[in-house]
């Protein structure tokens, strides 16, 4: 969790950094999370609420390894899984340990460790605070809202796809904010990177060139490119 931070925090400070453009990002297609509920990360504080056994009330930081412990009921399994999960993982334990027949365990995430970053035409480009259920928009309004300079019918947003590829989404906050539309809402996952364009579709290549391909060597084998002029009208 750490080092992904960190990655997100070097992301930001290369923006001083000079570099030469290469050949054109390429992405794999965009795969939509199986659950839009927000998924629990080493470090999360995550806090548990016993309402039969008060007493029982627990929290605690999730460990590196993803794993979650409270007295009587040990070390159950967090990373990786929402909040419900995490409370039949809990109400077994207690269970199996002899503790409570039916403890009704209902966690909350105290403080996130997750991050995303958002970076160009905002006033505060750099990692931002997870929340959950946290929308691009939500993040961009973290980031200091947007700069008069913003395209802002073509956010991108970028994701690692469960194979490791990077794999993006161009968001139309316009049809969002005046229109409602509810297909430019997507959650977003700790460690997303959100990048608002200022005009062009090479400046988009370009960003991602610079401070995403060079810093971390993604696949580049499959022929999706960002630049496709039927997301940039």
């Amino acid at each position: 969790m750490f080092r992904a931070t960190g990655f997100l925090v070097f992301l930001f400070l290369a923006a001083c950094a000079d570099s030469h453009y290469g050949k054109h990002v390429v992405f794999t297609a965009w795969v939509d999370t199986p659950s839009t509920a927000y998924r629990i990360v080493p470090g999360d504080d995550l806090s548990v609420i016993l309402p039969f056994n008060p007493e029982l009330n627990y929290e605690a930081p999730v460990a590196p390894d993803g794993g979650w412990t409270m007295p009587l009921a040990g070390t159950v399994r967090a990373g990786g899984l929402t909040v419900e999960q995490v409370n039949q993982n809990i109400d077994k334990a207690l269970l199996v340990n002899g503790i409570a027949a039916h403890a009704y365990a209902s966690a909350s995430v105290r403080s996130f460790a997750g991050r995303v970053f958002v970076g160009g035409q905002v006033k505060t480009p750099g990692p931002v605070a997870m929340q959950s259920e946290m929308d691009v928009l939500q993040a961009v309004s973290a980031a200091g809202g947007l700069l008069n300079t913003a395209r802002t019918r073509a956010i991108v947003l970028i994701r690692r796809a469960p194979d490791g590829r990077p794999m993006r989404r161009v968001i139309d906050l316009d049809a969002l904010t005046k229109n409602a539309d509810p297909q430019q809402v997507v959650l977003l996952q700790p460690f997303d990177t959100i990048f608002v364009p200022q005009s062009s579709i090479v400046e988009v290549d370009q960003w991602v060139e610079r401070y995403i391909t060079k810093i971390v060597p993604f696949n580049q084998s499959i022929n999706y490119n960002i630049g496709s002029g039927a997301f940039f009208k």
